[in-house]
């Protein structure tokens, strides 16, 4: 029998807590297996990438790394213009100058032909206007994988990262995979096994702490972990090959992808700490996901989600 406890207060009993979210995350995986198919059924429906947000205040598209899907690559696209789109690419990482074209050519290979890279590694280049002057006409930019501490170390506070908020108030989308999805955040987790490592992102996302290959590499323990430490935030664990719409002016949220969003909501004055799953096709909101109350629309609908309606 469980001890006459609120469950706040149990589950701040480790062994019991590792239980519960353990218990959470499998049956979550078990629940993938049964519903691929039918969400590979209806993906096949998605011929053409279909708008899944408004654009008019800027887009965050935030995938969990891994293989991503051309069906992803091309909801990105979709968002910033289609054949139109403007898209700048910043690695996460260390590049030598010929190396550089391939992280443009990723893009064109989809009918992209304005694509170009911005490659900093040092502040004094990233303040310089000159530098980013790309980002003052781009519809889309994309954060490389790599590692996250790479984006604040040299873009945080500079000429880039002003400018990329210039993107989104123009109603563009910023996207980002792996270290590009962690860096969105303010908190940011900057990586750890056991123990979260902490660091301060590029702030797109205020109040949301982003982790990616969520699933896949078991990363359930250092969410948790850094959530005790800012209760106030609320932290989204992304799987790979599956990516986190959000539609800043709204806070409105949509997964798109094959495996899901993992969303660990704080205490609040109304609800207890609480775990919602998230699959491709759900859509929520921020405000929403912070009232125990407020429901998720199902996958199931997704046609009206990607409609716009």
């Amino acid at each position: 029998m469980l001890p006459k406890l609120g469950l706040g207060t149990w589950l701040r009993r480790p062994a019991v807590r590792g239980v519960f979210w353990a218990t959470a995350v499998l049956t979550a995986a078990i629940a993938g297996v049964c519903a691929r198919e039918r969400i590979l059924r209806l993906a096949d429906r998605w011929d053409s990438p279909q708008p899944i947000m408004d654009r008019s205040a800027g887009t965050l598209f935030i995938a969990g790394g891994g293989r991503l899907s051309e069906k992803l690559k091309r909801e990105f696209i979709h968002l910033a213009g289609n054949e139109n789109a403007r898209i700048v690419v910043i690695p996460g990482c260390s590049v030598e100058p010929s190396g550089l074209q391939e992280y443009a050519n990723d893009w064109k290979l989809l009918g992209i032909t304005d694509v170009s890279v911005l490659h900093a590694d040092s502040r004094s280049i990233a303040e310089s206007p000159q530098f980013s002057e790309s980002l003052e006409t781009a519809t889309g930019v994309w954060l490389s994988g790599g590692t996250q501490s790479w984006f604040s170390a040299w873009y945080r506070g500079t000429k880039v990262e002003e400018r990329l908020r210039g993107v989104l108030q123009r109603g563009g989308v910023i996207g980002g995979t792996s270290a590009g999805a962690s860096a969105m955040s303010d908190v940011m987790m900057a990586g750890g096994r056991g123990e979260p490592v902490v660091g301060k992102g590029l702030a797109l996302l205020p109040k949301v702490i982003v982790d990616q290959h969520f699933l896949k590499r078991n990363r359930v323990a250092r969410m948790m972990k850094l959530l005790d430490q800012y209760p106030d935030h609320i932290g989204v664990g992304i799987d790979e090959g599956t990516a986190l719409i959000v539609e800043l002016s709204r806070g409105r949220l949509a997964v798109s992808g094959d495996s899901y969003v993992m969303a660990y909501v704080p205490k609040t004055t109304i609800g207890e700490p609480r775990l919602e799953v998230l699959k491709p096709g759900d859509q929520t909101t921020l405000t929403d996901l912070r009232n125990p109350e407020a429901a998720i629309m199902p996958g199931w609908i997704a046609d009206s989600i990607l409609s716009g309606e």
